[in-house]
């Protein structure tokens, strides 16, 4: 079995890319990691569209703790994303501190549910500005 640090979760949104990848270097994580990205980073794990995106989440979650058993799991969330945006669950365009504030509520409900599932293993919550400023939700 390969061991890797962490599982990373993140969203696909380009505008983030590199402020992803500069933390990942950062904090020795790039090279070190399974790096899980898709739409809306823990939207399909809080509030799914529909049942097979939860199901979908948790399945690429579990096969990377199966085969590469991570210490922790790290979920990225980002301002102004879409995929919370789609249904209005996180508005687009809101204020950055109201963005938090709603981010910081289901970053609960992702950490909760995770670690049902996976006891053992840390979970945490950040959150990126579009100034591309990384802050712990946990």
């Amino acid at each position: 079995m390969h061991k890797a640090k962490a599982l990373i979760i993140s969203c696909i949104d380009f505008r983030f890319q590199d402020y992803v990848f500069n933390w990942l270097k950062d904090n020795q994580y790039l090279g070190h990691c399974d790096l899980y990205s898709i739409a809306g980073c823990s939207r399909d794990l809080v509030k799914p569209l529909d049942a097979t995106h939860k199901e979908n989440f948790l399945r690429n979650v579990g096969i990377s703790v199966k085969l590469h058993d991570p210490d922790e799991i790290i979920i990225l969330d980002h301002q102004d994303c879409g995929g919370y945006a789609q249904d209005d669950t996180i508005p687009s365009m809101l204020e950055k501190e109201k963005d938090i504030d709603r981010h910081k509520e289901f970053a609960q409900k992702a950490r909760t549910i995770l670690s049902e599932i996976y006891p053992s293993l840390e979970i945490k919550t950040m959150y990126i500005g579009l100034d591309g400023e990384v802050q712990d939700l946990s």
